[in-house]
């Protein structure tokens, strides 16, 4: 073995040769000195810097105003596609009146709905259109006829122009423990989720905004007073599953206030809950570093701030909610359409039932006329039908089939080992058998 050294003022190099292998390596003798620390940053529990939180929610910002931009024709058709032959469709089909319609109509003219559906589908027109109609039977389902706005105690606005940097109106949310069922609390969120789409609504009214209008909220969770023993995970689960789809894309960020070691259970279960890019939306802050993202004149006293408190400021969420039309006698319009009497039950037809018009394809039917199920005619749903149908005629055949190849299979190993069997017998024999003559 022969070794060579070779020093240079910063780096030293040494070769060592074995036989033909030669290994080289390089190490530094005198590392260049570290520059000066940098000024130290504010980082959340996680270790994240708190500009990066700034930095992402403007990323998603741009985004979705780019997208808006970029998708507003489509959009535009699309909500003619659906006030011209889907609304007519369903008043059809649940024998709507006048006001039912004129009530489907409002929410199929909300362009900022239409949009965030639309993108939720990604941007996928038929996707879109089938996700439209559902919802809109959902919403006779649960929301009609349309209530007086119910005050939730737990949830406030802040009134304008308390905003986030990007103009989105803030929600400050007290999670508290619900004890009790969770079907008594699940039509009061429903409601809350509407008054939510409302407000938007008569934001952008107000604002008479150029460009893109408002389309989300941020959210700050106050999780001081939630207690784990104590709260409903069904409740939990239902609202992240059922009923937040049927509004997407209302939240844009998610600010978790007094969060501790004892919510990291209730993180774990909303992790699996939720999808990747929700948790991305999901901060972690402490209280100054939500005053830094803010800044104190956007938020209450309760949390840094220097506006009042949250008790005294005006909630512009519940107070400026239209009530529902009221008749000459002072009571609300008893003209509900049969769809609230009796919800319709949405049945599911077989594709290769003799009752369905799109024969090979999965079929839905609430008493009206079928539809397709995904909004189109699938190719996999097809070959699935024809597979079936092949099984169904030639099923005999095939398992007739079967039990011949199975019995030739077995034949055939057991004549193996009978083979087998009578080789060894016949080594055995001449091996242990000798004549007496050639003793």
């Amino acid at each position: 073995m022969k070794a060579e050294s070779d020093r240079s003022h910063r780096t030293g190099v040494f070769k060592l040769r074995f036989g033909k292998i030669r290994i080289l390596k390089t190490r530094e003798l005198f590392p260049p000195r570290p520059p000066n620390p940098p000024v130290p940053v504010l980082r959340d529990w996680r270790g994240k810097h708190m500009d990066l939180i700034a930095n992402a929610n403007r990323e998603k910002f741009k985004l979705l105003s780019s997208q808006y931009a970029e998708n507003l024709e489509a959009v535009l058709a699309l909500q003619g596609t659906v006030i011209d032959d889907l609304l007519p469709s369903v008043t059809d089909e649940f024998e709507l009146d006048t006001e039912s319609t004129q009530w489907a109509k409002e929410w199929l003219n909300d362009m900022c709905t239409l949009f965030r559906i639309l993108r939720r589908n990604k941007f996928t027109r038929s996707f879109a259109i089938e996700s439209i109609r559902k919802t809109l039977v959902w919403r006779f389902e649960h929301l009609w006829p349309p209530d007086p706005a119910l005050r939730l105690p737990f949830v406030h606005c802040l009134p304008p122009p308390a905003t986030d940097p990007f103009g989105r109106p803030i929600l400050v949310m007290k999670v508290v423990s619900f004890n009790e069922s969770s079907e008594g609390y699940k039509p009061l969120i429903i409601r809350g989720l509407e008054c939510l789409r409302l407000h938007l609504i008569r934001l952008n009214e107000d604002s008479h905004r150029s460009g893109t209008p408002v389309l989300q909220y941020v959210i700050l969770l106050d999780l001081k007073g939630l207690s784990t023993q104590s709260l409903n995970i069904d409740l939990v689960t239902w609202t992240l599953r059922d009923a937040i789809p049927k509004f997407p894309g209302l939240l844009a960020a998610a600010f978790m206030i007094n969060y501790s070691w004892t919510h990291a259970g209730l993180w774990a279960i909303a992790k699996r809950v939720l999808p990747e890019k929700a948790i991305s939306r999901v901060f972690f802050p402490t209280q100054q570093q939500l005053a830094d993202y803010f800044s104190p004149a956007m938020l209450p006293k309760d949390y840094g701030g220097t506006l009042a408190s949250l008790t005294e400021l005006h909630d512009p969420l519940w107070t400026d909610s239209p009530s529902p039309e009221v008749g000459a006698s002072g009571e609300t319009s008893s003209s509900t359409p049969s769809i609230v009497a009796a919800a319709p039950s949405i049945t599911a037809i077989a594709p290769t039932s003799h009752l369905n018009p799109f024969f090979g394809y999965p079929v839905f039917s609430s008493g009206g006329l079928p539809a397709l199920h995904y909004g189109r005619r699938r190719k996999r749903d097809l070959v699935r039908t024809l597979l079936i149908l092949a099984w169904r005629r030639w099923r005999r055949h095939i398992m007739a089939c079967i039990w011949v190849l199975m019995f030739i299979l077995t034949i055939r190993g057991r004549r193996a080992w009978f083979i087998q069997t009578l080789q060894r017998g016949k080594s055995i024999w001449t091996v242990t058998y000798r004549p007496a003559a050639l003793l």
